[in-house]
């Protein structure tokens, strides 16, 4: 019953980043053409969303910790779908920033965070638990590939109103569906009256000793990786290649990032949570020291693709890294404490990314990011590590 339930809130995922995160590019053009404004005026409901999320998310992570992670995402699900489709039924100004102030909550509440809690606590073992964590950053990785094409389809077919109403419907079906059938499925879902206890009585602020390490970490990751999807297109075209291989090269990117946590869905491949951050910095910064020197399509796409492995395996190793050095008891608070983090290095990537590339040049730009990478892979090899944390099944 767990590894369906697994599956189960992995569809939730696939679901949820499509709805609330890729969605809002895709309606860009048709809402600015709706509103008759203009396109940075409504592009900033987008980062208003992204802002608020990431001020919310420790505390969303709090409850977590509380055991109120079933809670926390039915609510934020069933939330969405309601502004979705208030959203729809009354297209504004107005009503854009307000829905996507009221989504950037639900992000917070039902996108990754919520999901390693809740299957983190309910598997003791460290390899299956990562198994798990992969299954459901898969289908976290697969939603652009199925939302992207499915939400531009429904908008030319009946507009762009029609496509949200329709998201809001799906949002409020998968909601229901991932609570009984994924969430209740799980052992971390029945908890005892004293171990309730005891997470509502455990500090909650503060960050423990060699944390901050680990948000330099995958902070440089978020950064990268928002600052490439950025420039890429524009650093291929200065060398030469057109615009539209430069997008077909890229799309490697999503690809590779979701082999790269399929690795690990293969349990004799888990190992020391050190040891795959080591490996996934390892591959940002041989992708990103590739493409600072590449100059053929096959030595371009080689470089995205091993950059694209070592940040699809950031993501998984992110949840499983927190539950295993420190402590799964504060991993909703301390996930919380790095998705906000990892938020305002999204929103700040692309535009330091352009300013750089413009300035000193793209491969110049992605020269910085192989040498940082390289030397963060030497300095978390090298640092000292709190010993893996026991705690009790639950």
């Amino acid at each position: 019953m767990t590894a369906r339930a697994v599956y189960w809130m992995a569809l939730g995922q696939l679901v949820n980043w499509g709805v609330l995160y890729y969605m809002f590019g895709v309606l860009l053009l048709p809402v600015e053409e709706s509103l008759q404004q203009p396109q940075w005026v409504v592009a900033g409901a987008f980062s208003t969303a992204l802002l608020i999320s990431a001020v919310l998310a420790p505390t969303a992570g709090t409850w977590l910790d509380r055991g109120h992670g079933g809670r926390v995402m039915t609510t934020g699900g069933f939330a969405a779908a309601g502004v979705l489709a208030v959203w729809a039924l009354v297209p504004s100004l107005a009503t854009l920033y307000l829905a996507w102030a009221g989504l950037g909550f639900s992000m917070a509440t039902v996108l990754y965070e919520p999901s390693f809690a809740i299957v983190g606590r309910s598997i003791e073992d460290q390899a299956e638990r990562l198994k798990a964590l992969a299954i459901v950053t898969v289908g976290g990785g697969l939603s652009s590939t199925v939302f992207l094409p499915l939400i531009a389809f429904l908008a030319r077919a009946i507009g762009w109103r029609g496509a949200v109403a329709v998201l809001a419907v799906l949002m409020a079906i998968t909601t229901a569906l991932v609570s009984r059938f994924g969430i209740a499925s799980l052992p971390a879902s029945h908890e005892t009256t004293r171990r309730a206890a005891a997470l509502e009585s455990a500090p909650r602020r503060g960050i423990p000793p060699g944390f901050v390490s680990v948000i330099v970490i995958f902070v440089a990751a978020t950064f990268a990786h928002a600052a490439l999807t950025t420039t890429l297109v524009p650093a291929l075209a200065s060398r030469g290649i057109q615009p539209t291989t430069a997008a077909l090269v890229g799309s490697l990117m999503g690809v590779m990032q979701v082999f790269g946590r399929m690795l690990m869905m293969h349990g004799s491949l888990s190992g020391s949570p050190r040891r795959l951050a080591t490996i996934s910095i390892g591959f940002q910064a041989a992708g990103m020291s590739i493409l600072a020197i590449a100059g053929s399509l096959v030595t371009i796409g080689l470089g995205i693709a091993l950059f694209a492995i070592g940040a699809g395996l950031s993501t998984l190793v992110r949840p499983y890294l927190v539950q295993v050095l420190f402590t799964i008891e504060r991993s909703g608070y301390l996930n919380g404490v790095l998705a906000r983090a990892q938020q305002l290095a999204r929103a700040a990537g692309p535009v330091a990314a352009v300013s750089i590339g413009s300035g000193l040049g793209y491969g110049a730009l992605f020269g910085i990011f192989g040498v940082s990478f390289a030397a963060l892979t030497v300095a978390w090899h090298l640092a000292d590590a709190p010993a893996p944390r026991q705690t009790e099944k639950v």
